[in-house]
């Protein structure tokens, strides 16, 4: 039997979980590195992130309106 899928809280101001980034496809985004991504992650001041496993994913910022 399937179950339905069922979204997920995301942070405030931030897009549908569908819209995920790789490091790599962010940091193009934020014209920062991806070891700069690596390394703000370990140190935990780097931007709002989910990891599935061992993959990980950031939320794209959205622009002010």
């Amino acid at each position: 039997m399937a179950s339905t899928p069922t979204k997920t809280a995301t942070p405030a101001g931030h897009a549908d979980p569908v819209e995920l980034l790789t490091p790599k496809e962010f940091a193009k985004a934020q014209k920062v590195s991806p070891s700069w991504l690596a390394k703000a992650r370990k140190r935990g001041d780097g931007p709002p992130f989910v990891r599935f496993g061992r993959s990980v994913r950031y939320f794209p910022l959205r622009k002010p309106e």
